[in-house]
């Protein structure tokens, strides 16, 4: 047996006591969090001020809105008639130790009608990539972050493709299950791929847009911090701070967004704010694609469920379409228990399990065989499926 587990009962026990301790301590800290939030206000020129030294040096925190930061906002009325659409993708990774490289990107998407008697229309699309410029940067093996990338660039580009299909007949709000922004803090080799990627994203928000449909991005347990961090920032007393003195949060330390919005009754929102991310800052703005967000409670009282929800500001400025995105997220939630339905069904249809990834190893040696050549692992991947069974 590789794990004892008896040895680790005294360290799950010490683990557990210090939980209780951490969560005690941001519980007695959260009420000084809340009092700062209401007593923000977001167009303060001297905040300002600090707010664009803070972009200078990269900060990651939150730009207030012309929505008051501590507002609080109700679930509006969901449309009779909608199209919610969904997509999400999942990926199997290329392994240098099977046998053959390659990876594979499955897009699972729903198109979900409501107030229709229509069944949900389900899909999903898989892509395998095993030519060399998919493969290689250069002599490098493409690292997982781009593949990543990839198959986000592939949910959005489903979700364009959809959108144009289905938005003339009635008001259509299409959810990811991730955040808006792609994060390509890739390696210079691969700077001319991650290029392309994010100029071919940005083009597939365009298109959506295009469509006159809402997008959104949904996060559950987002343990992001931006609007705490513009707490912090509030409270410095001067304005000559660096990079380093950002990285602090003093009294605000490991508390996060979501537990700031927590005390949301169900179905409320919070206020917009703007991501002030560096990518958000010099890659999608110029390209009219800023992204904000906002937090809501997709749960009950007692169980408060906190999700952040991101949107392009072109979705954001029209109110009838935040709207959308708002009662939208909270109706398919009710579906859901708690997260919207959409986005659980396209994982179903996207996810790949192991018994279909084995499948899909099989076709490969297929293949292979038919093709003259033989299919081996290497010694190490061998040695771990006869360690591994049992």
């Amino acid at each position: 047996m590789a794990l004892e587990l008896n040895k680790l009962t005294e360290q799950v026990a010490g683990m557990g006591a210090a939980l209780a301790a951490r969560s005690n301590d941001l519980a007695a800290r959260l009420p000084q969090a809340r009092a700062a939030l209401q007593a923000l206000v977001g167009d303060d020129p001297a905040l300002q001020h600090k707010i664009e030294r803070a972009l200078s040096l990269h900060w990651a925190g939150a730009i207030p809105t012309d929505e008051p930061a501590f507002a609080i906002f109700p679930c509006p009325q969901h449309p009779p008639l909608a199209n919610i659409i969904a997509a999400d993708g999942s990926q199997v990774y290329p392994d240098r130790h099977g046998i053959a490289l390659y990876y594979l990107i499955n897009t699972g998407s729903i198109i979900f009608r409501h107030g229709m008697d229509d069944a949900p229309t389900c899909a999903s699309q898989p892509h395998l990539f095993y030519e060399n410029e998919d493969l290689y940067l250069g002599e490098h093996l493409i690292q997982g972050a781009l593949v990543d990338s990839q198959r986000d660039l592939a949910e959005l580009r489903e979700i364009a493709r959809l959108t144009t299909a289905e938005s003339e007949a009635s008001p259509t709000l299409a959810l990811l299950d991730n955040g808006l922004l792609l994060y390509l803090g890739l390696h210079s080799s691969e700077q001319r791929r991650s290029d392309e990627i994010l100029r071919n994203y940005l083009r597939a928000l365009r298109e959506i847009e295009v469509t006159g449909a809402a997008i959104a991005g949904v996060i559950d347990l987002p343990r992001a911090a931006n609007v705490i961090r513009l707490l912090y920032l509030a409270e410095l007393e001067s304005n000559d701070f660096e990079a380093e003195d950002l990285r602090q949060l003093g009294d605000y330390a490991q508390l996060t967004d979501r537990m700031l919005f927590s005390a949301l009754k169900p179905g409320e929102r919070s206020a917009l704010f703007v991501n002030a991310s560096p990518e958000n800052m010099e890659q999608y703005m110029p390209s009219g694609h800023k992204i904000m967000f906002f937090y809501v409670n997709t749960g009950s009282a007692k169980h408060p469920g906190i999700l952040r929800v991101e949107l392009p500001e072109w979705i954001a400025a029209q109110p009838e379409q935040l709207a959308l995105v708002h009662s939208g997220v909270v109706e398919q939630a009710r579906f859901g228990g708690g997260f919207p339905y959409v986005l659980m069904r396209a994982h179903e249809l996207a996810v790949v399990t192991w018994a279909q990834r084995g499948q899909l190893q099989q076709m490969v040696a297929g293949s292979m065989l038919r093709s003259g050549l033989s299919p081996t692992i290497s010694r190490k991947a061998q040695g771990k499926q006869w360690t591994d069974r049992g």
